[in-house]
This record gives C-alpha cells, sequence and structure tokens, in this order.
C-alpha cells in the first residue's frame, strides 16, 4: 500500500491508519453500549415538576412552619441488613402524631434509574408500616413522602445496605 515511502514515513502511516480504525471501531462499540443499556430520564414528567418546582418548595416550607416532621424506626440504625427490613413511618405535627392521606418509601441510587423502586406504606395506629426488600448492598437514597391534604411534605436520606 505504502511501497513507494521511506520506511520509517511508511511506518508512520500504518500507525495512523491503524489509529483510525481503532478510533472507528471505539466510537461504534461505544455507540452499541448505549443502545444496549439505555437508561431513560429520572422522572418522566420532568418539565411539569419543573414548573411547578417553586410551588413544592413552598408547600414544603408551609408543613414545616406548620410543625410536620416525618420520623421512621430506620433512623436509628447505621447499616440496615440485606434482605427484607420492615419501616415503620410517624407524621408527627408539633411532636404529636398525626395522619396523613398516603405514605410513600421510594429508594435511588444517585444518576440512574435502573434499581428505583417504590413502595406505599399501610397506615396503622401508630403511622405507616411496610416490609422493604433490600436486595442490592451498597448507599441507596431514601425519600419518605406524606400527602398532607393534597400537598406533599417529603423527608430525603440515605441508607447503607451490608
Amino acid at each position: 500500500m505504502f511501497k513507494e515511502l521511506h520506511p520509517s514515513l511508511r511506518t508512520a502511516m500504518y500507525v495512523v491508519l491503524f489509529s483510525f480504525t481503532a478510533l472507528v471501531a471505539a466510537t461504534f462499540y461505544t455507540i452499541r453500549l448505549t443502545y444496549k443499556h439505555f437508561e431513560p430520564v429520572m422522572d418522566k414528567n420532568y418539565y411539569e415538576v419543573g414548573l411547578n418546582y417553586e410551588k413544592a418548595i413552598e408547600n414544603q416550607r408551609d408543613l414545616l412552619k406548620q410543625g410536620y416532621s416525618i420520623k421512621s424506626n430506620w433512623d436509628k440504625f447505621n447499616i440496615l441488613p440485606l434482605g427484607e427490613s420492615e419501616i415503620l413511618v410517624q407524621l408527627e405535627k408539633n411532636g404529636t402524631l398525626t395522619n396523613a392521606k398516603s405514605m410513600t418509601v421510594y429508594l435511588e441510587r444517585n444518576a440512574t434509574t435502573k434499581n428505583t423502586a417504590h413502595f406505599n406504606l399501610k397506615p396503622t395506629a401508630n403511622g405507616f408500616v411496610g416490609k422493604i426488600p433490600l436486595l442490592e448492598k451498597g448507599t441507596w437514597n431514601l425519600r419518605l413522602v406524606a400527602d398532607i391534604s393534597g400537598k406533599s411534605f417529603e423527608r430525603e436520606g440515605k441508607i447503607s445496605v451490608k
């Protein structure tokens, strides 16, 4: 192919040709991986969430001023065991147990929707209870979301599963 070139220039041309071929192959491999492991955006209604962001923050501040707080039995654990764990969540207003329309637990990983799960808890006299399967080790983002008279009240935190 490059027989009429000087031997050092011929070697350089083969290196350039090989590098270009490797770059094209790596690009196609990256595109293939992207399509194979594609994950959609975290929230399908991101536009509506963005439009209502200020209202959601105002609702959260308003409920905090009224004295609402969320507590759970997982607060006292640094590390939770792998497997199914029971969670008890209590909604309090000024230190007194109060009711909400519903309570939902969201378990999420950072920057991925692959293992995101939500669990609706059942109301009881002492709050809300449910069994949550903790099937993977590591750190999880935990969100507890209560529906109080049509307003969403959230508490976020992290849990470690070993």
